[in-house]
């Protein structure tokens, strides 16, 4: 069985206190607030990426998953 994780919006602690509450007895449920500060390498060019940088594929999760943190207050991710 895989894991599902909840990161919720440093702006949303309430709804990260209802989500926590709500899934705690749920063993494969993890509820965390974002932790990013901003992105670590500068925005750059993106288009100069070599040819098979997987690092473009992940930033390109990492802007939907600020994208949905901005318009949902939370992202939920299943993985494994």
């Amino acid at each position: 069985m895989g894991r599902h994780l909840f990161i919720v919006s440093r702006q949303s602690p309430r709804l990260y206190e209802y989500l926590a509450h709500a899934f705690a007895p749920e063993l494969d449920v993890e509820v965390v607030v974002d932790r990013r500060e901003g992105d670590r390498r500068g925005e750059g060019d993106r288009r100069t990426a070599p040819r098979g940088d997987r690092r473009v594929a992940e930033r390109r999760s990492a802007r939907q998953v600020s994208e949905d943190l901005r318009a949902l207050g939370y992202v939920f991710v299943r993985h494994g």
